[in-house]
């Protein structure tokens, strides 16, 4: 997909893309801001991470009611890059 010429723009003078903000973080400075995320998160719903992707996988399959704001398909999306981070977290740390 082509980039828009504001895309453009911002890569030249910022040397990193918009549509992938978290590319040029080191791998720490990637897990600690989501370990800040997962702490908001659980902080909010309170249970932890996985427990949390666990249940709202469960509602979706279910049919059970969604939370308030949260369509399927952004809690499909959430699930799976849990999922992601998780394996490829998993993967790295052996």
């Amino acid at each position: 997909m082509a980039r828009s010429i504001l895309e453009n723009r911002i890569v030249k003078l910022e040397g990193r893309n918009p549509a992938r903000p978290y590319e040029h973080l080191t791998e720490e400075e990637l897990g600690a801001r989501l370990a800040a995320i997962a702490v908001r998160i659980e902080a909010e719903v309170g249970m932890e991470m996985a427990d949390y992707v666990e249940a709202l996988d469960h509602a979706v399959s279910a049919g059970e009611t969604l939370p308030e704001g949260m369509t399927k398909m952004e809690i499909r999306s959430l699930i799976a890059s849990f999922r992601n981070v998780a394996s490829t977290r998993s993967h790295h740390a052996q």
